[in-house]
């Protein structure tokens, strides 16, 4: 038997060992002889605080309120009596509104309104409201009130019993100490840092133990409550977090908004509504939660940091030594049938594969930012293009119904009241619709631009959760090359602290007094491989200028189109530098076929040929020029700036030039081709 098999069946034996119990128990029910040496003489009990922040009103999402309400619910049902369950939320009984509310919009075709001057007005807006959740009296979510009532359970929580502390709210980054984030409390300036929290907690007896389900941005840090002084796990102190301490949670993603049931604090409080466990919710969870959110537990963290500081001992970098573990954890896969499972369903929800090392993880993952940033980029293009066209509609639509212009100026809209505007909006988009209708050509245009931004948005936005997934997926395998090190190299007292930390986890709830649904099972994402061939089909094209509409003055005096453009920076080694344009050229359009729109140079662009030579018309000095343009694949990253822009002669030429003398110009100039 060679050295590297004999070592596998060494880990192998260990493994079996210690989780039969040789001489520590993984995943043992908790109990107070872990973290404080004594045994309950009474049977524990489950105390629970919920804690929503908000932080002002503004900012007091619904989405927080929602996630109070659902996990109390399953509590009850779960026979956890209302007086052992608190809640802090926002300012508690003050009746005064705390709460950010907004209904969907309920219009369909409110699309054709969205980067108007009417988006704004007519969207549905931020309605307030006081928080309550029935069958409770909800405390304030401020510092103070937090201390009084930890200095009250100090008295009443006894070894064996466990609190379970969640947090659904807004958190803050420590750029200076990660490790010491911030939970968001209700009031100015008012929060709770992982090294505050761990003061309150270190208030209660040893022998309680602490299970955290935290999901706000940033909630990684609060692993950290896990420490002692001498920086060792307590094993009463454990958690479960929606992401890392650098990374946000899924309700700082735009896509999120106005979104309810989606993230890592439902589906953690979903799979706990099924009646499973906390670990099997968290392993569930990876699986299920579609946002970028990365859920990670204390053990993982833990096992983390000793392959971190046995890495660095040993010259290495972690993801070498987590290769060198699971090489051996492979000689044996039976042993990690579970993991593996694991592994495999997180890869086939979302489209990606299932990675065996880090090596591998690296090498297919490496390619993801960069395909993220070019969605982003392109979905970007697409909705200022559709922003452009839908203003230039509803621009035209307006100019045919001066009643409208009227009833939708900033005047007229000021007087409205909420059930007023919702009334107004609707009939003015049955109108609109049907205007922009009877044009095919605008809705065809206008439905092809929408479909092109949504798609590379979307795209975009599960590119995003593949980047998450990428952190899932390495957590996983970290966790296996944490337990194979414990087996083999960890010291008793390590393997010791693992054991406390899972055991702290292993929390579970009675099991539900009624049936619950299984939860939904979400559609698997596109492979990787079917989003690249999505790329291509919303790839625009790129010119390469920085333009702005060409001067009112000038078009008027000139007779230019409205979609005539002032080319104000052109890119170098871009098409429009290829092609002979040059900084204060007025682009005009195609021959015979002028820019009638603002900005309708983006839209055209966008949809040219790529690796085709196409006419464009510009404006320079005295001549009309026809330049021979080829679009290229819209770039990852632009190439640098040049320099400040120099004044041209067309500059010097349109402030000083006359009305009738350049109109006159206009129609009598040669065409020169530049090829």
């Amino acid at each position: 038997m060679d050295q590297l098999r004999f070592k596998a069946c060494l880990v192998a034996v260990l493994l079996t060992l210690v989780v039969a119990g040789a001489d520590l128990v993984l995943g043992a029910t908790w109990s107070p002889t872990t973290a404080a040496g004594e045994a309950a003489d009474k049977a524990s009990r489950l105390q629970v605080v919920l804690l929503n922040g908000g932080g002002q009103p503004a900012i007091n999402y619904q989405s927080h309120l929602l996630h109070i309400k659902q996990l109390s619910g399953v509590l009850r049902r779960a026979g956890i009596p209302s007086t052992d369950i608190v809640i802090f939320s926002a300012d508690g009984t003050d009746p005064a509104a705390d709460l950010a509310s907004r209904e969907r919009q309920p219009e369909m075709e409110f699309w054709l309104l969205q980067g108007t001057h009417l988006d704004g007005p007519l969207r549905t807006q931020t309605r307030y409201e006081n928080s309550q959740v029935d069958g409770f009296s909800l405390q304030p979510a401020t510092s103070a009130a937090l201390h009084g009532w930890f200095a009250q359970a100090a008295r009443r929580l006894q070894p064996g019993d466990t609190l379970l502390f969640y947090v659904t709210d807004h958190g803050t980054k420590n750029a200076e100490d990660l490790s010491n984030n911030r939970i968001t409390l209700w009031g100015k300036n008012e929060s709770l840092s992982v090294s505050e929290l761990r003061r309150l907690l270190a208030l209660l007896d040893p022998g309680v133990r602490v299970v955290t389900l935290m999901s706000q941005c940033y909630s990684g840090a609060f692993a950290n409550l896990m420490h002692t002084a001498e920086g060792q796990p307590a094993g009463n102190i454990c958690g479960f977090f929606s992401s890392t301490a650098d990374r946000q949670a899924y309700g700082c993603y735009p896509e999120n908004r106005d979104k309810d049931n989606v993230g890592h604090a439902f589906r953690f409080i979903e799979s706990l509504a099924a009646g499973h466990s906390f670990p099997d919710a968290h392993n569930l969870v990876l699986v299920s939660d579609s946002t970028p959110d990365v859920p990670l537990k204390t053990s993982d963290v833990y096992l983390t940091e000793r392959l971190e500081a046995e890495a660095h001992s040993r010259g290495q970098t972690l993801e070498a030594l987590v290769d060198e573990l699971l090489a051996l954890a492979w000689k044996n896969p039976a042993a990690w049938e579970a993991e593996i499972r694991l592994l495999d369903r997180i890869g086939q929800a979302y489209g990606y594969f299932s990675p065996r090392s880090m090596a591998e993880l690296r090498e297919q993952a490496q390619f993801l930012p960069d395909v993220s940033e070019r969605f982003r980029s392109y979905g970007e293009s697409w909705k200022a293009a559709l922003h452009a066209l839908a203003a230039e509609n509803l621009k035209r639509f307006l100019a045919r119904q001066p009643d409208w212009q009227k009833r939708v100026s900033k005047q007229a809209l000021t007087t409205l009241d909420a059930a007023e505007r919702r009334a107004l909006t609707q009939a003015l988009l049955k109108e609109l619709a049907a205007f922009t209708q009877a044009n095919l050509v605008i809705s065809e245009r206008l439905r092809f631009l929408k479909d092109r931004a949504e798609r590379a948005a979307e795209a975009h936005y599960r590119m995003q959760v593949r980047l998450g997934v990428v952190l899932r997926l390495r957590a996983v395998l970290t966790r296996i090359a944490g337990r194979v090190y414990l087996a083999q190299d960890g010291t008793s007292g390590q393997r010791q602290a693992y054991a406390g930390l899972e055991s702290c986890e292993a929390l579970a709830l009675p099991p539900p007094t009624a049936p619950v649904s299984p939860p939904a099972v979400a559609e698997p994402f596109p492979s990787y491989d079917e989003e690249l061939k999505l790329a291509e089909q919303v790839l625009p094209a790129w010119l390469g200028i920085r333009f702005k509409q060409a001067d009112s003055k000038l078009r008027a005096q000139s007779g230019l189109q409205d979609g005539a453009v002032e080319v104000l920076t052109v890119f170098p080694d871009s098409p429009a530098q290829q092609a002979g344009f040059e900084v204060g050229d007025i682009v005009l359009g195609p021959p015979d076929a002028p820019f009638t729109e603002a900005y309708q140079v983006r839209e055209w662009t966008m949809t040219a040929p790529i690796g085709t030579a196409v006419p464009l018309q510009v404006l320079r000095n005295d001549q009309v020029l026809r330049l021979g343009l080829t679009a290229q694949r819209y770039p990852l990253k632009w190439p640098s700036l040049p320099g400040p822009r120099k004044i041209s002669v067309a500059d010097t030429l349109f402030k000083g030039e006359k009305s009738a003398k350049l109109t006159h110009r206009l129609h009598r100039l040669p065409v020169t081709v530049l090829r």
